[in-house]
């Protein structure tokens, strides 16, 4: 069944500096990626349209906001809907897109952490590639840790290219990074992920 779906998925997670950091690393990958990316960026409901709109200038890849039932494809890149949590369902052995209020954080709505602890129920660990990217808090910190500990790939940003180092700093704090990279390192490291 899960040979269905996507054989690889790589999440990302960012709170505040993540927009632009993002862009730089969506600039960097090839033409038509062919990795489905979901993104979750701490946004209220209002900006997510215009932040999909700005990412579509930076890729070939289609960028859309998420919402409920849509099939994760291969390099789809799927940004949370402000407001709303973000996961991932089977049907008819495809991946799909969930969406609820309901998740194990309300404080971040959509919350990394229920993305990613999401994700490695439904997807082989190994072919999970999770970034933590620049963010007050420590939302994803226990999604890196779980993934990582079921034999992911997770990847901190470094403290000198954040903004804010919360997020990043929690999730390594709790040995939650395979690696600590600056934001070029990351990109490189998506993009080798593509193609192994």
């Amino acid at each position: 069944m899960k040979s269905m779906l996507p054989s690889k998925i790589v999440l990302i997670g960012a709170s505040t500096g993540g927009p632009g950091i993002i862009e730089k690393l969506l600039t960097a990958l090839p033409d038509h990626f062919s990795v489905p990316i979901c993104i979750v960026q701490h946004f209220p409901s209002e900006l997510t349209q215009s932040f999909v709109s700005r990412l579509q200038t930076y890729t070939t890849n289609k960028v859309v906001e998420s919402y409920d039932g849509l099939v994760l494809e291969d390099g789809i890149i799927v940004v949370a809907k402000g407001g709303i949590h973000l996961g991932f369902r089977l049907e008819n052995h495809r991946a799909l897109i969930t969406q609820t209020l309901e998740g194990v954080r309300d404080d971040f709505i959509p919350s990394v952490d229920v993305m990613m602890l999401s994700a490695q129920e439904l997807f082989e660990p190994s072919y999970i590639l999770a970034v933590l990217l620049s963010g007050i808090g420590d939302d994803g910190a226990e999604g890196m840790v779980k993934i990582k500990s079921m034999g992911g790939t997770t990847l901190c940003q470094d403290e000198k290219s954040c903004a804010v180092f919360g997020m990043p700093g929690r999730a390594i704090e709790r040995g939650g990074a395979s690696d600590v990279l600056s934001v070029d390192e990351i990109a490189q490291r998506i993009i080798g992920f593509g193609i192994r």
